[in-house]
């Protein structure tokens, strides 16, 4: 006997097969019949239903003509019934639950992703997030320089309000040579996350393809150009028009008088603090009573360096650093990449240089460790350190610039942890636990700093630097070897027996690389049992 076919099976067959455009509408309008009997109860789908349903709707609707008559009037009488659902806060977000309203958000922002900037207008969330703009909030003519040798975003200390035009004018030796205007700067796509607690998409970016471009976005946010890797095109001039100035300070460059009397009070609901290492987009709120972003930046230069250094790397950046607070992101409390994000409790401790150094927010931790992801390097961090080496870097800023013992600024690698994790894992030792948890690996790394300092570290880190692609290691196994073999190198003593006694498996061939040495251990460990 056959099997009965399912509603999402049937979805897919319709995706897959090709049909006239009628029988395409028909599908999509059944799709959307069985979510609204699945959003008011009368016929329950599976979430694979669900998806299936949602795809078969976004896939016909895509292609639909605007003068439309079956579909685009009912998807239009549905969001006014949802218009609240459309507008997410934390207060209110729109969870996975809520399977219309997520579509006609899913079916809102692939709308505004096509629209040319004449036809965009504000999306009802903007004013909760990112932010409202001023009415009277003056629009301005601003030429700022790009020095296209640094690839990423420029900031230009402009915000675009939301549903308006900003227009981008550049050389036109530059239209077409990759460069783009963005318009935001909380990139995290929340689409996987069980609640939206403001809209999942809310950057869009336009490429530069003529001497003028126009730009908008529904949201609204910081305006920055977009300049691709090996650009070549030197430093140009951009005008942007219609823009209004966000409190932006350029360390170096920014008259702090004026910052104090002006630039801090700027309509813009976003600020920037910006160096050339590391760039903070934060609320305006955080900085418009922030009397010395000097200070600030200074220390995160120095965050940066320190980290720098520790990777052996030049403190002289291909591009800086970014941190963007946002109300909600993809995954964590904080994340590493560029950006790197966080939330929204952050950005007040970020410029309190007082917290910053003493650690008085338990977060501080959390803002050195996600940069020091940044700096991490695959072929010295075998299976199971990925969480492990980044906290070489949050211990080695928190020692280096806050001038606190890295080991009281975590209750996990506290004295007493240590030594009851160490007694406990060693009493049933496995490598596959000492694998799940980050911290027992981290109290491995610290014998070894305690005992020999950072230099050993920034040595064999160098070391990694210059290796030719023959001499990388390409296995887990040839990564721990290596690990211990130049470190055991570096400090002029064997640590096989030492990574014998954490259970850490290395190769007979790597044992013997270092036997001539004297063999190390750290005083008292193991611990008595």
């Amino acid at each position: 006997m056959p099997k009965r076919l399912t509603l999402s099976g049937l979805f897919l067959i319709l995706l897959l097969t090709p049909m006239a455009h009628a029988d395409r509408i028909d599908s999509a309008a059944r799709a959307l019949d069985a979510l609204v009997a699945h959003a008011d109860g009368t016929k329950p789908l599976s979430e694979q239903e669900v998806l299936a349903a949602g795809h078969t709707i976004r896939d016909v609707v895509r292609g639909l003509p605007p003068g439309d008559t079956r579909l685009l009037p009912r998807l239009a009488n549905l969001r006014t019934k949802h218009a609240a659902d459309l507008a997410p806060t934390p207060k209110r977000p729109l969870r996975k639950a809520n399977v219309l309203g997520r579509l006609l958000m899913t079916l809102d922002l692939d709308r505004l992703g096509r629209l040319p900037a004449t036809q965009v207008k504000a999306h009802p969330a903007a004013a909760a997030f990112p932010g409202a703009v001023p009415a009277n909030a003056p629009r301005v003519s601003q030429t700022v320089t790009i020095d296209t040798a640094t690839p990423g975003w420029h900031s230009t200390g402009l915000y675009a309000a939301p549903g308006q035009i900003v227009t981008v004018t550049v050389p036109a030796s530059a239209a077409g040579k990759g460069l783009y205007v963005r318009i935001g700067c909380h990139k995290d796509g929340l689409w996987r996350l069980d609640a939206w607690r403001r809209p999942p998409a809310i950057c869009h970016h336009f490429a530069l393809a003529g001497a003028t471009t126009q730009a908008a976005s529904a949201f609204g946010g910081p305006v920055y150009v977009e300049v691709p890797r090996d650009c070549g095109l030197g430093s140009i001039k951009a005008v942007i028009a219609g823009a209004i100035e966000m409190p932006y300070y350029v360390h170096g460059q920014t008259d702090l008088a004026a910052w104090r009397k002006t630039i801090r009070g700027r309509p813009a609901p976003w600020a920037e603090l910006a160096s050339e290492k590391i760039v903070l987009t934060l609320p305006a709120t955080v900085v418009r009573t922030l009397d010395d972003p000097k200070a600030v930046m200074d220390f995160w230069d120095a965050v940066a360096d320190a980290c720098a250094d520790l990777a052996a790397r030049p403190r002289d950046r291909e591009r800086p650093e970014r941190y963007v607070a946002d109300v909600q992101i993809s995954a964590g409390y904080m994340h590493s990449g560029y950006p790197i994000m966080t939330l929204l409790d952050m950005p007040a401790v970020m410029v309190d240089l007082k917290r910053l150094k003493t650690n008085a927010h338990g977060g501080v931790w959390g803002l050195f460790h996600e940069l020091g992801h940044n700096h991490q390097v695959r072929d010295w961090t075998f299976r199971g350190t990925v969480e492990v080496t980044v906290n070489l870097f949050t211990m080695y800023v928190m020692e280096t610039v806050c001038g606190l013992a890295p080991t009281r600024c975590h209750g996990s690698i506290s004295d007493r942890t240590r030594a009851r994790k160490t007694r406990d894992y060693l009493a049933a030792p496995d490598f596959a636990t000492w694998q799940r948890d980050p911290f027992l690996g981290l109290i491995m790394y610290i014998q070894m700093q305690q005992a020999f300092g950072w230099e050993p570290f920034k040595k064999v880190f160098a070391e990694y630097r210059t290796l030719e692609p023959a001499e990388r290691p390409k296995t887990e196994d040839a990564r721990r070897d290596q690990w211990m073999v130049r470190f055991s190198l570096a400090v002029g003593k064997d640590l096989g027996p030492f990574f014998a006694a954490w259970h850490i498996p290395v190769s007979d061939t790597a044992r013997k690389a270092i036997a001539d040495l004297p063999d190390w251990m750290p005083e008292g460990f193991p611990p008595d049992k």
